[in-house]
């Protein structure tokens, strides 16, 4: 779905999402917000009228309005208030998740490729394989060579707990079909990133059963990757949904 609304242009931020993250939270700060960093809700519960408060690791804070942009497991488990019809919604959405291990090598994989297309009848141990400085130059990276090795897999996938170290060796067969020459000793540094919720699964009429933004509590909503149909996920859909659910908080402020 998503080719659909491609245009010939790709770029990307400098300084990768980190910066624009660091960027964002800069801007959000400036206009008088808090963000609590490593604090996981565990409860959002509706007790007074027009009220919700959120039970985290840190205490219980009160809000008139709450916007969750968590995975549908997420939702369910905090929000175990919300009426069955809705919480069961919310739970037949199906997902998997994503395993991403980021190398910066020494020199580069492959001759001037940037996307390689892997066969699954293959045998690669990943889905995906870019060589992100066949695109962006080196300079921006310190000199190193970067690579990318991802798949997206069911939750309880055995990647989900194996070490970083585990991942590589599984990893480096995989390389060396590409580049038989590649070794460990080819990389410099390397960066494990693991999520449980990253892909969702549609499935038939799945466009008649997607759980609306605004919850049936008072005051919660919720925005999420399960909520972007016809597309399936990515950042400007992300952005896309955001506004959606920034129209529908404030259009139910009282005047």
């Amino acid at each position: 779905a998503r080719i659909h609304v491609r245009t010939p242009r790709l770029g990307t931020f400098e300084g990768g999402f980190q910066a624009f993250c660091d960027e964002l939270a800069e801007a959000v700060r400036g206009r008088g917000a808090t963000i609590h960093l490593e604090t996981p809700v565990e409860r959002i519960e509706s007790k007074d009228k027009d009220q919700l408060t959120l039970r985290t690791t840190d205490g219980e804070e009160t809000f008139d309005r709450v916007l969750s942009t968590t995975s549908p497991e997420l939702l369910a488990k905090m929000a175990r208030s919300l009426p069955e019809a809705y919480l069961s919604g919310v739970r037949n959405l199906k997902s998997l998740g994503a395993v991403v291990l980021t190398l910066a090598m020494d020199r580069p994989l492959g001759p001037e490729i940037y996307w390689y297309n892997l066969p699954k009848s293959e045998g690669f141990p990943f889905l995906c394989l870019v060589e992100h400085t066949q695109f962006v130059d080196k300079e921006h990276f310190g000199g190193n060579h970067i690579v990318y090795c991802g798949d997206y897999l069911p939750p309880d996938h055995r990647y989900f707990s194996m070490t970083k170290e585990e991942i590589l060796e599984e990893y480096l067969p995989g390389l060396q079909k590409i580049n038989p020459e590649v070794s460990k000793d080819w990389v410099k540094e390397s960066w494990m990133f693991r999520a449980q919720y990253a892909q969702p699964v549609p499935f038939v009429n799945h466009s008649e059963n997607i759980p609306s933004i605004r919850t049936p509590i008072p005051g919660l909503y919720w925005a999420s990757m399960s909520q972007v149909y016809p597309w399936d996920r990515g950042t400007n859909f992300a952005v896309e949904i955001g506004r959606r659910a920034a129209k529908s908080i404030q259009a139910s402020k009282p005047s």
